[in-house]
C-alpha cells in the first residue's frame, strides 16, 4: 500500500486506476499529508455485470423464448400529450 497526494492523484488518474487493477494493489490518497479516500481493486467475483451478461445468464438458464410473440396491440384513438 503506498499514499499519494490528492494534486498527484488527479493528474495521473488513469495511470494509477490502471495500476491498482492490474497488480491489486491499494493506494491512499492524501490531502495535506493525511489520509483522505483509498483506491482498492474490486475483488474478480465481486465485479459488477453489465446488462448483457446477465441477459445471457438467463437465457443460459431458462433458454429461448417459445412460441410466438406479438406485441399487444395499440390503440389509435387514446389522447395524446399536446406539444405547447
Amino acid at each position: 500500500m503506498r499514499n499519494i497526494g490528492l494534486f498527484e492523484t488527479k493528474t495521473r488518474l488513469s495511470e494509477i486506476c490502471q495500476a491498482v487493477h492490474e497488480k491489486g494493489e491499494t493506494i491512499i490518497v492524501t490531502r495535506r499529508g493525511k489520509p483522505y479516500v483509498r483506491i482498492e481493486p474490486i475483488a474478480k467475483d465481486k465485479q459488477p455485470h453489465g446488462v448483457w451478461e446477465a441477459r445471457e445468464k438467463h437465457l443460459a438458464e431458462t433458454g429461448p423464448l417459445d412460441g410466438d410473440f406479438s406485441p399487444p396491440p395499440r390503440h389509435l384513438d387514446a389522447p395524446r400529450l399536446l406539444r405547447l
